[in-house]
Formats: C-alpha cells, structure tokens, sequence
C-alpha cells in the first residue's frame, strides 16, 4: 500500500465529499418548490477511521442572532400609594431582559446579510420601534414616579402643619390636601395606562418568541428531513467512506441556548445504515432513528 495509491484514493473521496455537498445544498430546500436552500454553507472533511464529517450552516437566521430587548422597569413603591405591579419575567432563553443604559445590543453573528436583506429590515424595524417604545414607557415611569414623590412630601408636609395649625389656617391647609388628592388620582389613572402600555409591549415580545422558536424548531426539523432524505437517495456515492465507519452531520447553532447562540446538533449515521437505506432496505425515518444525537 504505497504513498500514492493512498494519495489518489484520498483524492476520490475528497471528490465524493465535494459533490455530496452541491447535493445537499441543492437538495434541502424551504419547501418543494422553493428555489431557497435550507443550508447557508457546508464543509466537509474525511478523518480516518471515523468517516466523514459535514458541518452545515443553517440559512435560519434566527439560529446565528440573539436580540436583546429592554423591558420597563415598575415605578417604585411609595408611602400609601399602591406600586405599579412588577412584570412577570419571560421563560426561556431569549426572555425580556432590563438594561440599566439606553444602549441595546443586537447580535447578527456570522449571517449572510446580502442573502437575507428583506428578513433583517424588518427584524431592525420591530426592533427599533420595540426599543423606542420601551424608551418612551420607561421616561413615563419617572415622571409619574417624580410627580407622586412630589405629592408624598407634600401632603407630610401640610399633614405636620395641621398638627399645629390654628382652624383658619387649617381650612387652607385641608383644601390643598383635596387638591393633592385629586392630582393623586389622576396620576394613578395614568399609571394604570402605563401598565397596559407594559403589558401589551411584553405579550408582543412573548408572542414574538414564541413565533421565532416554533420557526427555528421547523426549520431544523426540515433540515434534518432534508438531510436524511438525501443520504438515502445518494449516499451510495460516499463509496470511497467505508462501510465501518460514520457520517456525521454538525449543524450549526440547531440546539438549544447557551450563554452566548445556540449549541451545535450532531447527528452520527453509521456507513452501513446508510447503505442500507440507499438500497432501500431501511427508511429515512429508521435512519434518522438509529443516529446518535446530541447537542455539543
């Protein structure tokens, strides 16, 4: 087994590999009939005694961007007065989250902004209008908070004078305590305004949410589909991988939250399953079974 026999035969399977990638990517498309592939890039590379690894970016951008949004904060709570009611925070990991600056940040990461344009200006749109909104709520809150501070000091204040207050002075004073009374309550109507105002902005952020991983499930659903489908149908021309060996897919950013994106998936096909299904003595959905999976 000489160094060039085994430099020719790395030579077809690197060949194998590259066409098994124009096939995925021609093959996972958005829907039957769309020209939109599901896979942005692959990669694929032979290690030996393992098999072949393709790690595939996902054409999802909701799988490469975190957004982060700004929730209000509740006005704080005074003597006598009933507190605005803190927000039920979001589950899950792209939750509301409070900023102490005005500064939001938004992370596209590595996603091809030529090929999404549309998608992105409207993502920057929903989230300029979401920033400004909450911006907006947030000044409405201090205002409120100020003027209902005002009326707390105000109304001690008068309060200890009638304490020591002769019965004409009292009249005076007991009139300017209606009048705050009355700036009380209007204060406390719009505050009511302002939490609806707050609990509409933060059922749009869930409803949000909740669309984008019911997408981002869907999408990576389909991939996976797509990616199964296509190794039964032209795996047999990964001849040049051995039958005891893999072909694993790394799909990028398919898992669940972390810290900073998403995990990768990996999905691991033993060769000779793949044959099996090529030869159409096992179905794409056994196949898919059979792979190990886990999030790494």
């Amino acid at each position: 087994f000489s160094a060039q026999s085994a430099d020719k035969s790395y030579d077809n399977l690197h060949k194998q590999l590259t066409i098994m990638n124009d096939i995925m990517l021609s093959s996972a498309k958005a829907t039957q009939n769309s020209r939109q592939s599901l896979i942005r890039s692959i990669d694929s590379v032979y290690l030996q005694g393992q098999g072949a690894i393709f790690t595939i970016n996902s054409a999802h951008g909701g799988s490469s961007h975190r957004q982060y949004f700004q929730t209000v904060a509740p006005l704080e709570p005074l003597a006598a007065l009933e507190p605005l009611a803190a927000l039920a925070p979001v589950s899950g990991g792209e939750r509301i989250i409070m900023s102490n600056d005005e500064d939001l940040v938004i992370d596209f990461g590595e996603v091809d902004f030529e090929e999404h344009e549309d998608e992105f200006e409207r993502v920057i749109e929903v989230f300029e209008q979401q920033r400004e909104g909450a911006r907006e709520l947030r000044s409405e809150q201090r205002e409120i908070a100020y003027e209902l501070r005002d009326i707390d000091r105000e109304r001690k204040d008068i309060e200890y004078q009638l304490q020591r207050a002769e019965n004409k002075t009292k009249n005076e004073l007991t009139a300017e305590l209606k009048k705050l009374e009355v700036n009380r309550l209007a204060l406390n109507k719009n505050k009511i305004k302002l939490e609806q105002k707050v609990t509409k902005l933060n059922k749009q952020r869930e409803a949000q949410q909740i669309a984008q991983t019911k997408a981002k499930k869907e999408h990576f659903t389909a991939l996976n589909n797509a990616l199964v489908e296509t190794l039964c149908l032209y795996g047999n021309g990964l001849r040049e991988v051995p039958s005891n060996e893999f072909v694993s897919f790394i799909i990028k950013g398919a898992g669940v939250q972390k810290e900073r994106g998403f995990k990768d998936q990996i999905l691991v096909f033993n060769k000779k399953d793949i044959n099996a299904c090529a030869n159409s003595k096992l179905t794409a959905k056994k196949l898919l079974a059979a792979a190990e999976q886990y999030q790494f």
